[in-house]
């Protein structure tokens, strides 16, 4: 309770709530296609399979454009840009500046950025997503004449 009194009621209820919403938002690549997917209007087909499919692929991009894009400036920014500034040449001193940006706040960017990314591939692999689950034709394998059928 000590927590409360040195921030008081208004300021800690404020905190709790952000934290809860910020908590849901981070959960969006799983409930949101979980709603497109058990919608009783337009039910998918293999709904949990969609839910994981959608989930797999936010992370995995997710992760993609952290360590595609954020790995490389930081590495820059911690071996080559302080022996360039020892050499007094100080370049790439803007790109410092919003690499240390996202450093310390990355944390809100992750939840807005999962969401936009969750509708972006929930709303595209939606739209296909009967054809994915659809069996091929059944006239798709023909034997090969020269090899008898088995």
């Amino acid at each position: 309770m000590e927590a409360i009194e040195l921030f008081g009621p208004k300021l800690g209820a404020m905190i709790i709530a952000l934290a809860s919403v910020y908590f849901v938002i981070s959960f969006a690549p799983v409930w949101l296609p979980a709603i497109k997917a058990f919608r009783h209007k337009s039910r998918l087909p293999r709904p949990f399979l969609f839910v994981g499919t959608v989930a797999a692929l936010v992370y995995g991009v997710f992760s993609f454009l952290v360590f595609a894009v954020l790995l490389p400036v930081e590495a820059y920014g911690i071996f080559i840009a302080p022996q360039l500034e020892a050499a007094g040449m100080a370049a790439g001193a803007g790109l410092l500046r919003v690499s240390r940006f996202f450093v310390n706040y990355w944390w809100v960017f992750v939840p807005p950025v999962q969401l936009a990314l969750t509708w972006y591939i929930t709303s595209q692999v939606g739209r296909r997503w009967a054809y994915i689950c659809a069996a091929p034709p059944n006239n798709s394998f023909k034997p090969n004449p020269l090899r008898g059928s088995a």
